[in-house]
């Protein structure tokens, strides 16, 4: 499991905003089309059938979800949830694993729990020439802050630090990536999102942010997932993360909240996703 974190975290949430294909769907959103690729921050039910242990197809996750556990890695809506809902779909944007019929037209969720960079796979350059245009791109937050970490660090500080350096390292080169191919490429429109600085623990009433609201561990060891049928926090409000990895909710809420309409210059650079998406 403690392999899998190590991908867990490493892709990027990418969202696709797709302004001109004429296929797509047509209504009141900001965009027409919207398309998600990624790891389980915004997997929606991609790895429920597959072979994997990344699964989140069971309580309690969902827990917080109308339908239940739908293979969500939190306890209700997650980040690609909020950030369809403030662009204006009216419907969640379908998992690859189940997409049919016409509500492909609207976008589909490729994002799949446990993913991580590939050189085949990895490239934003890929995306652009298969027609990309506008494109966000989710810089890493600070992960050696997130619950699992936090204890398997323990008391030692400079494998906390030794982590969030290699962020802030990796945040620095994608920077400057999309910055290149903004300046080099005709009608490129990518933009980052700063996770870090946006901080998911502010101003939500997250309070608790350094262990799990659900239960990860019966044996005192550190916890990456929800064991089936664990105990939970009864004030998931207050909890950063649900599980050891992965934000509640209200966190993510808060985070889809910011990464659309940034409050501050340092959320997004060089657009909001709201000014993204207005842009011809």
């Amino acid at each position: 499991m403690a392999s899998q974190l190590k991908t867990l975290w490493m892709l990027l949430v990418v969202l696709l905003l797709v302004s001109n294909l004429q296929h797509c769907v047509h209504g009141n959103p900001q965009a027409p089309c919207l398309f998600f690729f990624g790891d389980s921050i915004v997997d929606d039910g991609n790895n429920n059938n597959l072979q994997t242990k990344a699964k989140a197809n069971y309580r309690p996750y969902g827990i917080d979800f109308p339908k239940g556990p739908t293979g969500r890695f939190t306890n209700g809506r997650n980040l690609a949830d909020f950030i369809a809902q403030y662009l204006g779909f009216e419907n969640y944007i379908p998992p690859f694993a189940t997409a049919s019929g016409q509500e492909v037209l609207q976008g589909v969720n490729y994002a799949s729990g446990s993913a991580g960079i590939r050189n085949e796979s990895g490239k934003q350059m890929t995306l652009f020439k298969q027609g990309a245009r506008k494109v966000v791109v989710f810089g890493l937050g600070q992960l050696g802050y997130i619950p699992y970490e936090l204890a398997t660090c323990g008391t030692n500080a400079s494998c906390v630090n030794n982590i969030n350096n290699a962020v802030q390292l990796f945040n620095d080169k994608l920077i400057s990536l999309l910055s290149n191919i903004n300046k080099n490429q005709i009608d490129a429109k990518f933009t980052y999102i700063n996770i870090t600085a946006i901080a998911i623990s502010a101003s939500t009433g997250s309070t608790i942010t350094n262990v799990p609201c659900c239960e990860v561990s019966r044996t005192g060891q550190p916890g990456v997932q929800c064991i089936a049928n664990g105990e939970t926090c009864a004030n998931r409000t207050q909890y950063a993360y649900w599980d050891g990895v992965h934000p509640t909710e209200v966190s993510y809420e808060f985070l889809a909240e910011r990464a659309y309409n940034a409050q501050s210059p340092t959320y997004a650079s060089p657009y909001d996703i709201k000014h993204l998406a207005q842009l011809q």
